[in-house]
């Protein structure tokens, strides 16, 4: 990375790369075809949010669980991105995490979790 006028400038081959590297973590099975059940599954859990908003915050959120190493410390980077949100409450946040957890476990998408696998796996 380079710097213009003290600002950083990344190559267009870089921000490529790093545009691939994000879709691969957040959207390993095709970036269309896993926005899909996202935003079905978003609508069930989320119903009087806006889908953008809601996917906006699950993108944000599961960015930053992905992007760590370890369990836990994702789990923290994602809380505190879920914090900006404003209608995330804390039952909200909970439900968003666990859907986050349970999204990124999956090795295809006919493992997609539904509205009600999310409900039923939420810690008590």
């Amino acid at each position: 990375m380079g710097w213009f006028d003290g600002f950083p400038f990344v190559s267009k081959e870089e921000r490529e790369r790093r545009r691939k590297d994000f879709e691969k973590r957040i959207a390993p099975f095709g970036v269309e075809e896993q926005r899909e059940k996202l935003k079905v599954t978003l609508a069930e859990l989320f119903p009087k949010v806006d889908s953008t908003e809601a996917m906006f915050a699950f993108f944000d959120a599961k960015d930053a669980y992905t992007s760590k190493d370890e369990k836990e410390l994702g789990e923290h980077a994602a809380r505190i991105r879920m914090r900006r949100q404003k209608w995330l409450d804390e039952k909200k946040s909970a439900i968003m995490l666990c859907f986050i957890e349970m999204e990124t476990g999956i090795s295809s998408l006919d493992e997609y979790p539904t509205a009600a696998d999310v409900l039923k796996a939420l810690p008590e």
